[in-house]
């Protein structure tokens, strides 16, 4: 049976080169170096709104598309990006009032926030992660790194309290765990060794994406995929949680080991290993860095690119409804008030995730005959999230305050403690100290902050934690900002609460406080159309990523002209995004994207290599 099966798929590999080979293409968005001189910083938001905030009319959408892509979070904007760059001439339609999904930023008060981004790893030097950002913005953006010891890991308040600091590197950060945990050396040999063996999961899924259905099946049912792969490793198979208790009985070690759940979300217990692995992997490179200009800069510097070929990215587009028509996508309907407009298109790319794609956008009598709606019923959406954002009166220096992260945990027995709070009643969540707070202090991160003349002498600081959309739901279709008096108590009793926690930790900040936002998961739901308020899609759990399944949550739907792209179809976070938008551009282009892309990298990885000797 693998004997035939190694036949079958070089029979296939021999057909899908010989159909490359021969086959019209688009040209390669990758063939030059696209890179130019950093302009200068536009500071003048009446002038960045031009760019980010082009409300929809039916007189700005272009003639002729080549394709309507739905949302614009980095998933969507790249695959826009590298189709104009492919010469082909997109619309992209955003519901909220800019473009970037949570890559934009909000201001109020002389203080800018960011709602998603936070630090970004694989940066500092020219990994294929840099190349891509670089080319999709013409390397317009630049990234500051945080400090060595980018992360914090924080557990108990008061007397109590013990830090625990993450540094950069994997080498780096084995010794400083061996020396704050010294008689745990074996344990920690381990974990570092489990990581090793996850290392090409990432490119291994996005193969399971692009190969036909079929051939990733007979892989799977006849062993191939077993052998040739690292899917079914310890790693793989095993849950965090597990793997970490087998190597340590020590909490505050497992802890430290398992501390950034909260970067996609998903419970210790019920996550696979291999994502925290690749977490780690991704921040260990070159640490943790930061967009320079804040957010937005990198919607920013991507719109002028799409619009170079003949496209537009335009907010306020509300889409109610992708066309269907013989079975096939025709167009899209786009509420404007209470007008209704068709925008007609063979191909559309939904950026929107798999929930508001199938449960909301498709007609239900072409969607129940689809198996992504299966697949929709089959996985739970992620954890909702809660936001505070704070406006300080005082520099980060008289604060006490460095360009890091602090993961702040009530105690070492993390995953019990974050399970048994989000199970709780709101009642009963109201009287409870918050589990986990991510704290963070984001104008700290951007060397462009102190530029801004009505900045000066301000700091932000951002508080994020997971929550549950049951506490929030019933009040989920009253109108933003009229959503009544028991809510507010709802939201402001969880918020203030994880804003004095904050304080125990930074009682510098206690008095400096002259702006505060608090946001639900209703917040994430009307302003980035989330569902249920999660800010990462699919929860990342064991069903997500068996291999059948990464196989079957493909860029390519059954729909004749629907395809899907965004953190849904990979990953969560920006990167997985990144790489979402450059599969499905290669699945609708119909030419090795991916392929281009490394070439490239490459070229200016031996050219940078040179210049270092």
């Amino acid at each position: 049976m693998i004997l035939q099966s190694f036949l079958l798929f070089g029979l296939f590999v021999s057909i899908k080169v010989l159909h490359f080979l021969f086959k019209p293409r688009p040209p390669n968005p990758f063939n030059h170096d696209d890179r130019k001189p950093r302009k200068p910083y536009v500071q003048d938001q009446k002038q960045r709104d031009k760019v980010l905030k082009q409300g929809f009319s039916m007189e700005k959408v272009p003639d002729k598309l080549d394709a309507v892509i739905i949302g614009s979070g980095i998933g969507g904007l790249t695959h826009a990006v590298i189709m104009a760059k492919a010469g082909k001439k997109v619309l992209v339609l955003e519901q909220h009032d800019q473009a970037g999904g949570c890559c934009h930023t909000f201001t109020e008060k002389g203080f800018e926030f960011d709602v998603g981004i936070h630090y970004i790893g694989e940066m500092g030097s020219q990994t294929l992660n840099k190349t891509l950002c670089d080319q999709i913005t013409e390397g317009q953006l630049e990234w500051n790194q945080l400090e060595e010891e980018f992360d914090v890991v924080s557990i108990g308040y008061g007397e109590e309290n013990r830090k625990y600091p993450v540094t950069t590197g994997m080498e780096k950060w084995k010794q400083l765990l061996k020396k704050q945990f010294p008689e745990e050396e074996n344990g920690i040999d381990e974990y570092f060794r489990i990581m090793e063996t996850c290392e090409n999961t990432f490119i291994i899924h996005g193969i399971l994406k692009l190969l036909p259905l079929w051939t990733v099946k007979m892989a799977v049912s006849s062993g191939l995929l077993r052998l040739l792969t690292n899917l079914w490793t310890r790693a793989y198979t095993n849950k965090t949680l597990n793997v970490v208790q087998s190597l340590t009985s020590n909490r505050e070690l497992q802890t430290v080991m398992m501390y950034g759940w909260g970067d996609y979300g998903t419970l210790p217990s019920e996550s696979y290993f291999t994502m925290q692995a690749l977490l780690n992997q991704h921040f260990m490179i070159d640490g943790g860095h930061y967009p320079v200009g804040g957010a937005s800069e990198i919607a920013f510097n991507m719109i002028p690119i799409i619009e170079k070929a003949g496209g537009r990215v335009l907010v306020r587009a509300n889409v109610q409804e992708i066309i269907i028509n013989k079975d096939k996508v025709a167009g899209v309907r786009v509420l404007k008030g209470t007008e209704t407009y068709e925008i007609p298109c063979e191909m559309v790319v939904s950026s929107a995730g798999l929930y508001n794609t199938f449960q909301t956008l498709i007609p239900k009598q072409v969607a129940h005959k689809s198996y992504f709606s299966d697949i929709a019923s089959e996985l739970k959406p992620g954890v909702a999230t809660m936001i505070c954002f704070l406006g300080l009166d005082a520099t980060p220096e008289e604060l006490g305050v460095k360009a890091q992260n602090f993961w702040a945990f009530t105690g070492n027995d993390i995953d019990r403690e974050a399970k048994e709070y989000l199970n709780l009643d709101v009642e009963d969540a109201l009287d409870r100290d918050v589990p986990l707070l991510f704290i963070s202090f984001p104008s700290t991160k951007d060397p462009q902050w102190a530029n801004h003349p009505d900045r000066k002498g301000k700091t932000t600081a951002q508080i994020i934690t997971l929550s549950n959309w049951n506490w929030f739901k019933a009040w989920k279709d009253r109108p933003v900002k009229k959503r009544g008096d028991e809510y507010d108590e709802v939201k402001q009793t969880i918020g203030h609460k994880m804003i004095e926690q904050m304080c125990k930790l930074f009682p510098s900040i206690r008095d400096k406080i002259v702006y505060t936002e608090i946001a639900s998961p209703l917040t994430n739901q009307y302003y980035i159309g989330q569902p249920n308020g999660e800010i990462y899609g699919l929860d990342h759990t064991m069903e997500r990523f068996h291999p059948w399944m990464v196989a079957r949550l493909r860029p390519e739907t059954d729909i004749p002209g629907l395809y899907l792209t965004g953190q849904d179809t990979l990953e969560a976070g920006f990167t997985g995004a990144l790489f979402s938008g450059v599969i499905s551009a290669q699945v609708c282009l119909g030419r090795p994207v991916l392929y281009d892309l490394i070439r490239l990298h490459d070229r200016l990885e031996t050219v940078q290599n040179k210049k270092e000797k």
